[in-house]
């Protein structure tokens, strides 16, 4: 079976929020991930990628359907998943896998098309897996290659690689909802890089108050300082809420508004609608509160769908794509192909020195030779020696089933004893 790359994932594109909650990983469970899937079977290489959008696992391996064995184990053993939930995740192998990852980390993939984010999250994951020593040769030149698509695709594309952040979407949902803002009170919760967003694309608007509230009064007053808003105390949550016309959730804990409390501070509203827009995955708003009379809510998929419907995205996936696709035919083949490269290296060697062992026991019994003699059967050796190399070096080029040829050869002309052997002299 030849060596190949395996994606095994779950995204926007295959899953509900409510599922991806389930199997997003935090940065100690990503670090318990690599070090449990490079021992797994048939794992050689492996990056796990997980954000508000997908959890992924780039697999390279001599045997895909043994490593997709070894992911169904993991995610079984460590998210409890199953059988029925299996479903949601996709697998990809060979150039389809190679061409995913060239689509997310251009941001082709995402929501949000040319989102930065997508880039700097595969860029943090990659980083990950090179700290805990789980890529080596296949996967550092694979993302090697994805960013190198990404550049050309942001290049050629222009400012059609730019066109929206989700902090821009939630305020084009405030406006879809609320009209003019100038004369609105909006209350983000949160005070992180993605609140900071958040409020700065508010002021863009000339919002009539924004008030920031966080579990960290000091992180909501930096911020405060920072974008000139204002910050309270978390403790006074519901009272904001109370006098709010949408709340923005951007925070990173546990649920923050409940549809019993809501509901509550509904009927005090007497009427008034609410808008609830919750950034954070998890969720910090609860999803039931959309059942309540009054209250709009959006989610991050429901400012996806936003975004997914517009023409110019769709026009500029399109073009993505023929350049992602013209990028990733053949780089498979071309990164095995430079796989070989030290096993035909160490073969032609090997030959060599086979051909300078039979040289000497030759002259020892039938010499000494005329230098003649000697030149003549020199080039004699190193003619074989060419046929031979080159022979077996095209077919491990370009023949099906290189993994298991590459093997052969090597245990063939014992080219790890030879490795070994050279690494006893350096030291010496």
């Amino acid at each position: 079976m030849e060596p190949t790359l395996v994606v095994i994932g779950i995204s926007l594109r295959s899953a509900k929020l409510a599922m991806r909650e389930r199997f997003l990983l935090d940065a100690g469970q990503r670090a318990t991930a690599l070090s449990s899937l490079v021992r797994s079977d048939a794992v050689d290489e492996v990056i796990v990628h997980s954000n508000c959008n997908r959890t992924e696992f780039l697999v390279w391996t001599q045997d895909a359907s043994e490593a997709s064995n070894s992911i169904l184990r993991f995610l079984t053993r460590c998210n409890n998943l199953k059988l029925v939930e299996w479903s949601n995740f996709y697998r990809l192998v060979g150039d389809a896998a190679v061409a995913h990852v060239l689509s997310v980390t251009s941001g082709s993939d995402s929501a949000i098309f040319g989102d930065p984010d997508a880039a700097n999250s595969v860029l943090a994951s990659w980083q990950e897996a090179q700290r805990a020593g789980t890529t080596g040769r296949f996967l550092d030149s694979l993302m090697a290659k994805a960013f190198n698509v990404a550049g050309r695709i942001r290049q050629e594309l222009g400012t059609m690689t730019s066109m929206m952040t989700v902090a821009e979407a939630a305020v084009d949902a405030l406006r879809g909802n609320l009209g003019d803002l100038k004369q609105r009170r909006i209350l983000v919760l949160g005070a992180g890089q993605l609140a900071h967003s958040v409020v700065r694309e508010l002021q863009r608007d000339e919002i009539g108050e924004i008030t920031v509230i966080n579990r960290s009064l000091d992180h909501a007053q930096q911020l405060a300082r920072q974008c000139k808003v204002r910050a309270v105390h978390s403790e006074g949550l519901w009272e904001q809420v109370l006098a709010a016309d949408a709340v923005l959730s951007a925070a990173a804990q546990r649920t923050l508004l409940t549809r019993e409390e809501l509901s509550v501070v509904m009927r005090e509203r007497r009427e008034r609608p609410l808008l609830a827009i919750d950034l954070a995955v998890p969720r910090t708003i609860d999803p039931e509160i959309r059942t309540l009379d009054g209250v709009t809510a959006f989610d991050l998929d429901d400012l996806c769908d936003l975004a997914e419907a517009a023409p110019t995205r769709r026009q500029a996936v399109h073009m993505a794509e023929r350049i992602i696709a013209l990028e990733a035919a053949g780089f498979r083949g071309k990164l095995l192909s430079e796989a070989v490269v030290p096993t035909i290296s160490g073969m032609r060697e090997r030959l060599e020195q086979i051909c300078h062992e039979e040289m000497e026991q030759l002259s020892e019994q039938f010499g000494p030779f005329t230098e003649d003699q000697q030149l003549a059967l020199t080039a004699f050796s190193a003619h074989i020696t060419q046929r031979i190399s080159a022979t077996l070096a095209r077919q491990l080029k370009t023949m099906p089933g290189r993994g298991e040829l590459t093997t052969a050869i090597q245990q063939l002309f014992q080219l790890e004893e030879l490795a070994s052997e050279r690494n006893v002299n350096l030291c010496d």
